[in-house]
Parts: C-alpha cells; structure tokens; sequence
C-alpha cells in the first residue's frame, strides 16, 4: 500500500488528508471510499483517462483508494493528482521515496494535464506547518507570489511530474515578482451632499457602522460604493486572508488569480440567511467575502428582517462561527457595514421636491423596519436631501480622498463637559450601553479628524447628531 499526502481546505484552514492507494489481484475496478463528494468519486475516470493519455498503463487489477480520515468529507478535484501519483508509485513507475514530505493537489485533464485549484494559500500554510514541499499546478502561480516560503514545486502536465520525481528532468518553477497592494479605480466627482460625504469620512476612519437615509436619487448609493476609497490599502496579512478565504469556495467566478484590494460587496435584498452569513455546504457567506471591506446593503428595509438580524452577533464578534450535523466551521467578518435606504416606502416622505404619497399605516410599517437591536449597531445615521440648483451648478472636485489610518489612540480623552453633555444626553434619547459607548467613539474619531487632543463639548455634539434617536427628520 502507498500513501501519498494532500490536503482540504475546511473553512479556511488547510487540513491534511492521507491518499491511501492500494492495488490487489481480483477483477479490474477502481474504488474511492472515505467520504468523496461525487466530484471525488468521478476522478475515478479521469485519473485513468489522464494516465492512459499521458503514456502510462492502468492497472488491471482491483485498485481501492481510501481518503483518510474517513469521518471528514471530501470535495473537489484536488485529489485526482495524488491518486494518480499513488498508482504510479504502486507499480513503482515512480519512487516511493520521491513523494515523502511533500503534498500533492491538482485536478488532471482527461489529456493529463495539470488544471488550477482553490484553496491553494490554505494548503501553503498546511505545508509550512508540516515543513513539507508542496506541488501545484502550474496555473496556481499567480496565488502563491502572496507568500514568502520557498515550498513550492510546480507543473503542467502529469507526464512532467513523473520525470521530474523520477530525477530525469528539473523542475521550472517561474520568478515570484514582488505583489504589491492595490488601490481602488479612481475617484469620481460627486457633487454636494457635504455633510453625507464628512459622515462617511469619520465613518471609515474608525470604522463605524453607518445608514444613508434619504430620497430616491440624492446619491446615497453612489457615495457608499465610492466609500471604499476611503480605506487604507489593504496589508499583506490581510490579502492573504482575503485570498484564503475567496480560495475556500471555487464557486467563486474571479477574473484575477488574487485579491489585492478591499473588497465590496453588494448582495440583493433578496439574498437568503445562509448566502449572507455562510453555511450552506460550508462555503463562506457575504459577510466573510467583505472581509476588510466593505458590506453595502443598498435598499437596507426591502431585506427580510430575519436574514439582517442573523448580522448581530457577527457585528459584534467580527467572526461567524457555522455548526452543522458533520462540521463547525469559524470564518472571519471583520467588515464595514453601509446601508442606504430611503425615507418611506415610496421615498419621498420630508421631501421638498415631491409629495410623499404613503397612509399612515404604510409608513409606521416601514418605520418599525427601523428599531431593534440591529440598528443601535449603527453608530452614525445620515440624512442626504435633495441638491439645490446651487449645489448642481457648483464647481466639484473628486472625491473621497484616501485617509491614512483606522486606529483611534486610546491617549485621546473627553473633556468634562463633554462626557457631561453624552451623560445627559443619554437619559434624554435614552441610548443604550452600546449606543453611549459608540457614541463616545464617533467622539474620538471626529477629534482625531480635527487634530485634537481631546474630545471637546463640539466633538461630542457632533457624534450625537449622526444617532439614530437624534434625527428628527426621519423620527417624527
């Protein structure tokens, strides 16, 4: 019996599997047992195609192999690469000895040749952790110059790898070429909505939950999407995070080998609870994907309510943890939350440029859309009114401009009569503990806005006009 090393990908994490291959006498057939999806299941055909294809004999005999530990279920492609290897080290068509401390991943063509697989930064990290080397795809190149470790071995074909483990040729592996991050496209001009574009600014300096209130058509969506801008490029730590965790599920249609900027994502408000949150076959939800970016939930009271408030606990502990019958999983969803929304269900209710057509009932409907405990999690409330002509007309530059950080120094401290007027304040709007506590956090972050050493009386005024409880545009 062989066994030959490779691994999966479980959440984000890689996870060694043993690829045991074992050939007996009997009536010629080809088993794959230890929980294979049917995607394992059908590299039974294309393991003897590529090895037929490639100059190599298939066995006439009774091949088993098993997938251990047999408890965890397998899925994708990967495997077909090692199962082949293993055939081949059994009829010691390869050494044995060149397949030790080293794992194999990679989907074979029915031609033999190597094609590109997900999850290849997770597997990376397996290998460093296990010091072994690890063979890919020539087609996974472009991931892997995320990293720094020398572990890598690559190739095109199965036929190249048998002679490069056989030592009758060497290995080319491509130059890494430094990856540098990436910024987003550039700025647009949007004109006017001033205090809307200040509130998104403090907003993305610490990183404060924030709702776009206003009519259909003022900009709400097109200042959200633009916020991005606003972040500071994403670290290398965090791209590869972001790499690891678009790699966890190759359903994910990406025209780039990598991620190297924050991403936006924008899912529709019909989105169902385990697309947003993750979970189904264990695959990460929206709020995974917007990982150190940003979560925009444009038409943020069309969502079914159940589905947003499934949002609470991750906002809080900035993972989500996914328990099913056969598996726990922990992905992570540190992400900025936009949301944007209009007024009433026709959009118009406070308007000055139209009536607002909605009965009283539709609107208190709409309203209690508004109240729960998800919205305290929103630390800054915005309203955008319709531009004047003035504002139309008015010379306007690009916007936003990139800030520099997100960190608020802990060194900054409230005046006396800054914590004074949050303390009075919160008996009169009545905040909760969460909303004083994120109240006095907008405070810090609007004077590290204004180069203060500490939170003054404005500071604090400032802060509190961006609550919720504090709008009387939207709350009467």
């Amino acid at each position: 019996m062989i066994v030959i090393k490779s691994g999966v990908t479980m959440g984000i994490e890689g996870f060694p599997i043993d690829v045991e291959v074992d050939i007996r006498p009997g009536l010629p057939g080809f088993e794959i047992v230890g929980l294979p999806s049917k995607t394992v299941k059908e590299s039974r055909e294309r393991v003897r195609s590529a090895l037929r294809n490639s100059g190599f004999k298939f066995p006439s005999q009774k091949v088993i192999v098993n997938l251990a530990p047999a408890h965890y279920r397998k899925d994708g492609a990967s495997f077909d690469l090692p199962i082949a290897l293993g055939i081949l080290a059994h009829e010691r068509i390869i050494n044995p000895l060149s397949i030790k401390n080293s794992i194999f991943a990679g989907e074979l063509s029915l031609s033999g040749k190597l094609k590109s697989i997900s999850g290849i930064l997770s597997l990376a990290e397996l290998a460093h952790q296990l010091k072994f080397r690890l063979i890919l795809p020539i087609g996974n190149f472009e991931e892997t110059k995320l990293l720094d470790d020398d572990i890598f071995l690559f190739s095109s074909s199965l036929k190249e790898l048998v002679s490069i483990l056989n030592g009758n040729s060497t290995p080319n592996n491509p130059s890494h070429v430094h990856i540098s991050t990436a910024s987003s496209h550039e700025s647009p001009v949007i004109r006017g909505q001033e205090q809307a574009k200040r509130a998104l600014e403090i907003a993305a300096l610490g990183r404060h939950h924030i709702i776009l209130v206003g009519p259909p058509g003022v900009g709400k969506t097109l200042l959200a999407t633009n916020a991005v801008h606003l972040l500071p490029p994403p670290t290398r730590d965090e791209i590869v995070t972001l790499n690891k965790i678009y790699g966890a599920d190759a359903t994910i249609n990406r025209e780039v080998k990598f991620i190297n900027r924050r991403p936006v994502r924008t899912p529709h408000h019909s989105i169902s609870q385990s697309a947003l949150i993750g979970g189904k076959k264990g695959k990460p939800g929206e709020i995974t994907l917007a990982h150190s970016g940003i979560l925009l939930l444009d038409e943020f009271p069309e969502f079914n309510q159940a589905t947003l408030q499934s949002l609470r606990e991750p906002l809080d502990q900035k993972r989500i943890s996914i328990s099913r019958a056969d598996y726990t999983l922990t992905y992570p969803a540190d992400f900025w939350m936009i949301a944007t929304a209009n007024p009433c269900p026709c959009g118009y209710y406070g308007s000055s440029i139209r009536l607002c057509t909605c009965n009283s009932r539709d609107l208190n409907r709409y309203r209690r859309k508004f109240r729960g405990p998800l919205m305290d999690r929103f630390d800054l409330f915005c309203y955008l009114s319709p531009l004047s002509e003035k504002e139309l007309q008015k010379e306007a530059n690009p916007w936003p401009t990139k800030t520099k950080g997100s960190i608020i120094p802990k060194q900054i401290k409230a005046s006396s009569e800054a914590m004074d007027f949050l303390y009075n304040a919160q008996k009169t709007l009545h905040l909760s503990v969460r909303g004083f506590k994120n109240t006095h956090k907008v405070a810090k972050t609007i004077a590290l806005v204004s180069r203060a050493n500490e939170v003054t009386l404005d500071h604090m005024a400032e802060a509190l006009q961006y609550r919720f409880e504090n709008n009387e545009q939207f709350m009467v």
